[in-house]
């Protein structure tokens, strides 16, 4: 008789065969890839302008001053 629980065949003991183990091995990079992308922004949104280079919102307004930035999304 095969190794059943409750009539649902239960996985080979130590992680199964090396399908399963390359599975779970693709499923913990994305978890850990998930986290660290969780953490970044995280980071982020509790200092948003600390990542960000002054030079970026704070020089280039040559072309953008008042009254001419609604012309430029168009």
């Amino acid at each position: 008789r095969p190794n059943t629980l409750h009539g649902v065949p239960s996985s080979p003991p130590l992680g199964g065969d090396a399908e399963q183990r390359t599975a779970f091995a693709f499923v913990g990079l994305l978890m850990l890839f998930l986290i660290f992308l969780l953490v970044r922004c995280f980071r982020i949104l509790l200092d948003p302008y600390s990542r960000m280079p002054a030079s970026s919102w704070t020089d280039h307004k040559d072309g953008f001053e008042r009254g001419q930035f609604d012309y430029a999304l168009v």
